[in-house]
């Protein structure tokens, strides 16, 4: 009887344990979060192209995958986002600030193939399904539930030679307020 007193308290004494471990390292793994690395790589409506294989921060990993980034807040207005035609193949997500997918498409699902999207409120959805701007006739309308998020656009480089395109799909797309084009 004495043996199985030692073992349960020797179980909740290692729980006990490691609870204080970890609530003792959350602060130190609070600012690994994706939000804060995106937010940390500058302006909102910018998309921030993303090095391959930087220690400690966001990378594209994948020697075949070039990313970028845009952080956005739709408070205010839309924000809308296109990109050149790229022959090749693209995939958009749209994310919220707790890194949850909201939203995806690529070229295949695009509209010939063409990026332009407009992300907004739902009482901005509201609003252009009463009047839509002429500017936006040809995007896709995407309701984002909440003000706040990041969308990451990622292209494949099937050989070398695509290099230099792929770097130009991404250095020309656009992420800015949609009152802006």
């Amino acid at each position: 009887m004495s043996r199985l007193f030692y073992v349960v308290l020797s179980g909740i004494a290692g729980a006990a344990l490691l609870h204080i471990v970890i609530i003792l390292s959350i602060p130190a793994y609070a600012d690994r979060d994706a939000w804060t690395k995106i937010t940390a790589l500058g302006p909102t409506e910018f998309f921030h192209i993303l090095p391959a294989n930087k220690p400690g921060g966001l990378t594209s990993a994948n020697p075949f995958i070039r990313t970028a980034v845009c952080r956005f807040d739709i408070s205010e207005e839309p924000v809308r986002v296109t990109a050149s035609e790229l022959s090749y193949y693209w995939s958009l997500a749209i994310f919220d600030p707790g890194a949850n997918e909201i939203y995806s498409m690529n070229d295949r699902t695009a509209t010939d193939q063409n990026l332009d999207i407009a992300v907004v409120t739902p009482l901005q959805m509201i609003a252009y399904r009463k009047s839509l701007p002429e500017t936006l006739a040809d995007s896709v309308l995407i309701e984002f539930p909440g003000t706040t998020g990041y969308l990451v656009l990622r292209t494949v480089v099937p050989d070398s030679s695509w290099e230099l395109i792929v770097r130009d799909f991404l250095s020309n797309a656009l992420c800015q307020s949609a009152n802006a084009f």
